[in-house]
């Protein structure tokens, strides 16, 4: 009612009440204080989580960018490559023709002179140089740009080795060591001669004009797989820098004047189709040594 007095009561407790709520409140506030801690836990590893796949997008982010930056690469070169390798062809048929007239008309020269000079005998050698050369160069084009269509078999290496030698000339300062042992290899054996002419070649090229040897060395992958072979290429010549090392496999990459530049990657393109691999070791003025794994037999299921 207006103008009377209001009373407020003050309910008293006992002490064992007062002592059983604030142990109530206690324990709510402990319960509280764990939830919040709980929450604040779950925040801290959401946020790390987040963290961590911020970092993981950012990383597959340049991952990607540098892939397609290395297809694009690859793209534009292999268009490149198909445009001067269709050329290359089409000069490289044409040229194949004259060659032969030279060779063949130097051999009826050599045969026909019954007494030839000195000096003669020097000139036509140096024609049959230059057509070898030239032949080999060829070769090179025509052995990267056509496709490759494999016909496998089993084959003794030694063969292939014995017809590889009698592919090539080897100056007298030279000497190769063929294999002491033997293995039989699963290879199309006319693309696997192609493979080590090219690297016997770039072995007598790397020791140039000072005398040296060839190593020519077999053994079975027990490193890595029974199912494949590793045959070595050993030259005692200069070797490769290392600022050379990223680049020797690349198409039309070449140190010599009369390289063609395909040499290396029509080796490595033949023997990743036969399921195998090429790699080197080199050490200046120690020589180099090419390593070729290729498999024993058909591991096609």
């Amino acid at each position: 009612m207006p103008g009377t007095n209001q009373l407020f009561y003050l309910r008293e407790f006992s002490n064992e009440q007062l002592s059983h709520i604030l142990a109530e409140k206690v324990k709510e506030l402990k319960t509280s204080k764990g939830q919040i801690e709980e929450l604040n836990q779950r925040l801290q590893d959401t946020v790390a989580q987040l963290e961590e796949n911020q970092h993981q997008l950012i990383s597959q982010k340049e991952n990607l960018e540098q892939e397609v930056k290395l297809r694009t690469h690859e793209i534009i070169k292999t268009e490149k490559l198909a445009t001067i390798g269709e050329l290359a062809a089409r000069i490289a048929h044409d040229l194949r023709n004259p060659l032969s007239v030279v060779k063949n008309t130097t051999e009826m020269l050599k045969i026909s002179l019954e007494t030839p000079n000195e000096k003669t005998v020097d000139h036509l050698n140096r024609i049959d140089r230059a057509v070898y050369r030239m032949q080999h160069q060829i070769d090179d084009v025509l052995d990267y740009v056509r496709p490759i269509e494999l016909h496998r078999e089993l084959t003794n290496f030694s063969f292939i080795v014995h017809d590889v030698l009698d592919r090539i000339t080897i100056p007298d300062k030279i000497t190769v060591h063929p294999p002491l042992e033997d293995r039989r290899i699963y290879c199309d054996p006319l693309k696997i001669e192609i493979v080590f002419v090219n690297l016997i070649m770039n072995a007598i090229h790397a020791i140039e004009e000072k005398s040296g040897r060839i190593d020519i060395i077999i053994n079975d992958d027990d490193q890595n797989n029974e199912n494949f072979v590793v045959i070595q290429i050993k030259d005692s010549g200069h070797g490769i820098p290392k600022s050379l090392y990223q680049k020797i496999f690349d198409p039309l990459f070449t140190t010599r004047q009369i390289g063609t530049g395909l040499g290396l990657p029509s080796c490595k393109n033949i023997l990743e189709r036969h399921g195998g691999t090429i790699d080197f070791t080199s050490k200046i003025g120690k020589g180099t040594t090419f390593f070729v794994r290729l498999p024993k037999r058909n591991l096609v299921k």
